[in-house]
């Protein structure tokens, strides 16, 4: 038997971790950035030299084995908010039920007397990434905010890969810090919370309820720019009563004729056979919902637009969307 076990395994098993890194990163970015466009995905496979030391720490006589490591291949995700953490960490565990992936998830949260930082940890092995062997592999995943991410790097070089103690009145400081980040992540949730609550009757919060729909249907980010007007032009066609109801309308709208909408969408995205950008752009808009709920009622639509910038684009793609 050799004496170089985990030397030789690391060799073995590196291009399979690295394999690995690079599927679970495509993976949780197509899973995250419909929640936030700015979200980091980031990810190493763990070197040899840190393998060993951990492996050894504690001596040579019982070392620790391979399959002891959880964290050979490890990735963070990293939102700005922490409801987009939040939202995250729902999706990813609905994500791993469906596909059969193991998934084991700790949310790191500190006890009421203590400070720590705060994040979700799954361990996740998909049966179809595997390594040497043809075993699903292990990975780790750390879910976390910027705040929290920024604080964790420089808490885990002062406090756990740092040799020296710190004295009371740095820990003190470290704790500070700590305090910090909860309060800025907590401050920064409560204000989007308070902002969402205000927009709830204005249109711009119809439209960015509009726009998280659409975006579930697409699973794909929207930008935050929009056609100019055309949202409130499209809106005025309804009246009080059914502004209120209309995510719920158009929810219904998707559930019905989504397969349709979805069909007359893919004709229009770059790439299609006939796509002219200046005809077809709209279609990627959540502004086609609305398009698509009236084209039920083209002489309705078309009053509505008649003499705006859009009008011939809109009853254009009326004449497409509307289900026959």
């Amino acid at each position: 038997m050799s004496v170089n076990v985990l030397s030789e395994r690391h060799e073995a098993e590196k291009p399979h971790l690295e394999a690995a890194l690079k599927a679970w990163k495509k993976n949780l970015e197509n899973l995250a950035r419909p929640i936030d466009r700015n979200v980091l995905v980031d990810g190493r496979v763990k070197e040899l030299q840190s393998l060993l030391v951990k492996a050894y720490k504690d001596g040579p006589a019982s070392p620790r084995s391979w399959d002891a490591f959880g964290d050979l291949v490890a990735l963070k995700v990293v939102f700005p908010t922490l409801a987009g953490a939040e939202t995250f960490t729902t999706k990813l565990k609905d994500l791993a039920r469906c596909k059969g992936i193991a998934c084991s998830l700790d949310s790191r949260r500190s006890a009421p007397e203590k400070l720590e930082y705060s994040s979700d940890q799954f361990d996740l092995c998909d049966p179809e990434i595997c390594d040497a062997a043809g075993n699903g592999l292990k990975v780790e995943v750390q879910v976390r905010t910027v705040a929290s991410d920024a604080w964790y790097m420089v808490d885990h070089r002062l406090r756990y890969k740092n040799a020296t103690k710190l004295p009371e009145n740095l820990r003190r400081r470290v704790l500070r810090l700590i305090v910090l980040t909860e309060l800025f992540d907590a401050e920064v949730d409560s204000l989007i919370k308070d902002v969402n609550a205000y927009e709830s009757d204005t249109p711009a919060g119809l439209f960015n309820r509009m726009k998280e729909l659409f975006t579930d249907f697409t699973k794909s980010y929207t930008p935050s720019a929009r056609p100019e007007g055309l949202f409130e032009t499209l809106l005025s066609a309804y009246n009080e009563k059914d502004q209120l109801a209309l995510v719920d309308k158009l929810r219904d709208l998707l559930a019905e004729d989504g397969a349709h909408l979805r069909q007359v969408m893919s004709e229009h995205k770059n790439g299609a056979e006939n796509y002219v950008e200046k005809y077809d752009w709209l279609y990627m808009q959540p502004e086609v919902l609305l398009v698509a709920d009236l084209a039920r009622k083209p002489r309705l639509l078309a009053s509505t637009v008649e003499n705006t910038d859009f009008e011939q684009l809109v009853n254009n793609m009326a004449d497409e969307l509307k289900v026959n």
